[in-house]
């Protein structure tokens, strides 16, 4: 096929076996707590490949050589696709959609895919029913979790159970937690917003690359929310702590620049944490673009004959 006009449809993380560590306070830290040691669950997570879709084609390909950020102006399109949703399925041997839309389009816009979406994406009514629905056609378990990603407050979220892991790497955090499991997606949209509205934790928050944080005083600040998330929904939280490290992040420390400034430029990609892309340049510097400046459009060029 050559070189050619391709949208990114998915960035694919692999996610690696756990390891226990150990975190202590810091040296010289005198107002030590009863808790002298913190216990954190940490898997490595690396760059698999790029997902794309050449203009014109439903089909998608694994990608992982040299490409370059296509000129702008950029389209979106639909972000519908086949497979289950209550199952992990190969991106590889999906379909999507090769409608120019922003979201889903009119074909898909009732699709349960776009449903789901809706659900988790609004605080409206209607995005409760959407919930329900889901529950109604779907019979899939659900996660409540929070992270700690430097602010004020954590995160709390929702997602399908056995997304969790790939849903954390996708998001910059320093450690996280479950407060509870349901089968309902419904139940755990409403507690997602029961511990929001309460103060405890946030829905959303600015999108930044993450400096180094200290895993011990974030993994006080996000017990003490979990313990407080956990006593108003009324469930036991497993006092578990996690984290999903990339050591290229972490040891490379890219430069964050905006997808726009790298147009036409020679880039490999290397490596993927936290919403961001790490390429490495022709002249071998790293850089980080936030993925989502790039998702669902016609943002690459690329060489499927290299693949």
């Amino acid at each position: 096929m050559g070189a050619t006009r391709a949208i990114l449809r998915l960035v694919k993380q692999r996610i690696g076996e756990p390891a226990l560590r150990k975190v202590e306070p810091p040296k010289g830290f005198l107002f030590v707590t009863s808790q002298e040691s913190v216990d954190i669950v940490t898997y490595p997570a690396s760059l698999d490949y790029l997902l794309v879709q050449p203009e014109g084609y439903s089909d998608v390909f694994k990608y992982t050589s040299e490409l370059k950020i296509a000129q702008e102006p950029w389209q979106s399109y639909c972000q519908w696709h086949n497979g289950p949703l209550d199952e992990a399925d190969d991106p590889l041997k999906r379909l999507y959609c090769p409608v120019a839309a922003e979201g889903f389009c009119s074909k898909h816009r009732r699709s349960e895919r776009a449903i789901y979406t809706l659900c988790l994406d609004s605080r409206s009514e209607k995005a409760l029913e959407a919930c329900k629905y889901i529950d109604s056609v779907v019979k899939g378990e659900y996660v409540v979790y929070m992270l700690d990603y430097g602010g004020d407050k954590p995160k709390v979220g929702a997602t399908r159970k056995f997304r969790l892991l790939e849903r954390i790497a996708e998001q910059p955090h320093v450690v996280a937690t479950v407060i509870m499991e349901v089968d309902s997606l419904l139940a755990a949209r409403k507690a997602e917003m029961r511990i929001s509205s309460s103060g405890i934790a946030v829905e959303s928050w600015r999108h930044k690359l993450l400096n180094a944080q200290d895993h011990y005083f974030a993994s006080l600040r996000l017990s003490e929310a979990a313990s407080k998330a956990s006593k108003l929904l009324g469930v036991q939280w497993d006092n578990k702590l996690f984290s999903i490290v990339s050591q290229d992040f972490i040891s490379m420390r890219p430069r964050v620049v905006d997808a726009e400034s790298l147009v036409d430029k020679s880039l490999i990609p290397w490596a993927s944490w936290g919403g961001f892309i790490m390429f490495k340049d022709s002249g071998g510097s790293l850089v980080a673009v936030k993925s989502s400046q790039l998702m669902h459009k016609n943002s690459l060029i690329v060489d499927l004959g290299s693949t």
